[in-house]
């Protein structure tokens, strides 16, 4: 398993997160959506960042949430990173018509790339 998918979302959090705390589904989505298209300009495929973390979405969440010198550590951050998964999903349900149930597979199935949840959403209607 290589780790230069990690190395580089790594320096790219490092870089190009902004210094501000965000619960905000849609804000994280935009932040995956660029850090995707920057690994693509640099040759590095989707698949091999999502060799070395589960999510993306999480791991940028999460970076978010640290900001915050007060945030606890540990499983707090889990129940929050999945909290911001269901929020996704809620939107994806109020956005789209489709159930709480679609919206949860679409994005394990998908991940968190707001457009592609939007399109295969509505392909699904």
């Amino acid at each position: 398993m290589s780790t230069r998918g990690v190395n580089f979302l790594d320096r790219w959090m490092a870089e190009h997160l902004p210094n501000a705390v965000t619960d905000d589904p849609a804000a994280i989505c935009d932040l995956v959506g660029q850090v995707l298209r920057a690994a693509k300009r640099e040759g590095i495929d989707r698949d091999e960042i999502n060799e070395e973390v589960d999510s993306v979405f999480e791991v940028i969440f999460c970076a978010m949430q640290h900001r915050e010198a007060s945030r606890a550590e540990g499983d707090e951050s889990d129940k929050t990173a999945k909290g911001a998964l269901d929020l996704l999903a809620g939107r994806l349900v109020r956005e789209t018509g489709i159930t709480h149930e679609q919206a949860e597979e679409l994005i394990k199935q998908i991940g968190t790339d707001w457009d592609a949840l939007l399109q295969e959403a509505y392909f699904l209607e």
